[in-house]
C-alpha cells in the first residue's frame, strides 16, 4: 500500500495542466464575447445625436461596404435638422457694468467700449461682494449674447443671473471682478 491520501497529486505536473487548461477556457469565452460585442455594434445604419445648450442636430448616416459605396438595403432615416438661436444684434442687448473690485472708473471704461461696441448701456455702478473671478450674468433667453461679451471680459464666467431684482432693466449684467486691470 502507498502512503498517499486521497487528493495527493499523481505528480507529473497535473496543477499546471489544468491551470492552463483554465486560462485557454478564459481565454475562448472572452473571444467569443468580444465576437459577439462586434457583431451587435457592427449595425448597417449608424446614427449620431448633438445636443447642446442651443438646440440639437441629429445626423443619420446610409449604410456601407467595405470599399465606401453605399449598400443597395432599404431603410428609413430621419432627415438632418437642427434648431439654431440668432445671435441678438448688439443694439438689442441692454448690458449694465458694475465695479466689485474697487478700481477707480473701471466699470466707466468698460461701459464707453461697450457703448461704442454699439450695446444697449445702462449706467455703470459699484457692486459688493468683490467677485473672483469677473462675471457676466444673463437673463434668461440672453447666454448667448453674454458669451459673446466674453470678446471685453475673456477670463469672465457666464452664468443665469438668479436674482431677477438686480437691475430690471439689463438683458446682461457684467461684473468686474479680481483679475480685472481695465
Amino acid at each position: 500500500m502507498t502512503d498517499k491520501g486521497r487528493h495527493a497529486s499523481n505528480g507529473g505536473g497535473a496543477f499546471y495542466r489544468d491551470l492552463a487548461m483554465m486560462i485557454a477556457g478564459i481565454i475562448v469565452v472572452g473571444a467569443a464575447v468580444f465576437f459577439l460585442l462586434v457583431l451587435i455594434a457592427d449595425e448597417p445604419e449608424s446614427a449620431t445625436t448633438t445636443a447642446g445648450e442651443l438646440g440639437s442636430t441629429t445626423t443619420a448616416g446610409q449604410p456601407t461596404t467595405t470599399d465606401g459605396s453605399t449598400s443597395s438595403t432599404s431603410s428609413t432615416s430621419t432627415p438632418p435638422t437642427s434648431t439654431t438661436v440668432p445671435v441678438r444684434l448688439p443694439e438689442e442687448v441692454r448690458v449694465v457694468v458694475l465695479n466689485s473690485i474697487g478700481l477707480d472708473g473701471a466699470a466707466g471704461r468698460m461701459t464707453s467700449q461697450l457703448d461704442e461696441a454699439g450695446y444697449q448701456t445702462l449706467p455703470a455702478s459699484d457692486y459688493s461682494p468683490e467677485q473672483d473671478p469677473s462675471r457676466l450674468w444673463h437673463r434668461e433667453g440672453f447666454s448667448v449674447e453674454a458669451n459673446e461679451l466674453l470678446e471685453f471680459l475673456p477670463d469672465a464666467r457666464v452664468e443665469p443671473l438668479l436674482d431677477d431684482s438686480l437691475q430690471p432693466g439689463a438683458d446682461v449684467v457684467m461684473i468686474l471682478g479680481t483679475g480685472y486691470d481695465g
